[in-house]
């Protein structure tokens, strides 16, 4: 629950410049290091295991120059906030709900109606020809889960 100020920054700042300061990334550690030694969430082991995981998922297109170090930085630092299933949720539920929102704009930009009254919006290229802004999606994510748990 602490973590939804800098995921919403993140996310934001991903969004629009596709980078991921690591002073942010930093906040995030240190609330992952907060909930594990003071609230007591998670085990050694599941950390482990999530770090394994964030790695084959991230690892791969950061080799391949799809992704940016940020990206594969933000998932070892949500490691310590969840068990394993939900580090894959946060992680697909993520991907899912960036490229529903990426597609929605996208259609947007091109209707006729958005072009009459927002021409700066129209204006803009798509968001697919910027690239996917991974950080955006696993923030995305994890602020799901996040308010998902709340309730």
């Amino acid at each position: 629950m602490l973590s939804i100020v800098p995921l919403l920054a993140i996310g934001y700042i991903d969004w629009l410049h596709r980078r991921i300061p690591n002073s942010y990334l930093l906040v995030l550690l240190g609330l992952g290091i907060y909930s594990n030694i003071v609230l007591a969430s998670s085990t050694l082991t599941a950390v482990i295991i999530n770090i394994i995981i964030a790695l084959a998922l991230t690892l791969p297109g950061y080799i391949k120059g799809v992704l940016g170090g940020g990206d594969v930085k933000l998932m070892l630092v949500l490691a310590p906030f969840y068990t394993p299933l939900q580090l894959l949720l946060v992680f697909s539920i993520g991907i899912g709900s960036l490229l529903f929102l990426m597609t929605f704009l996208h259609f947007a930009q091109r209707m006729s109606l958005t072009k009459a009254y927002c021409p700066a919006l129209a204006a803009h290229q798509s968001p697919f020809q910027r690239g996917l802004p991974l950080g955006s999606a696993i923030a995305l994510g994890a602020l799901y889960l996040n308010i998902l748990s709340i309730f």
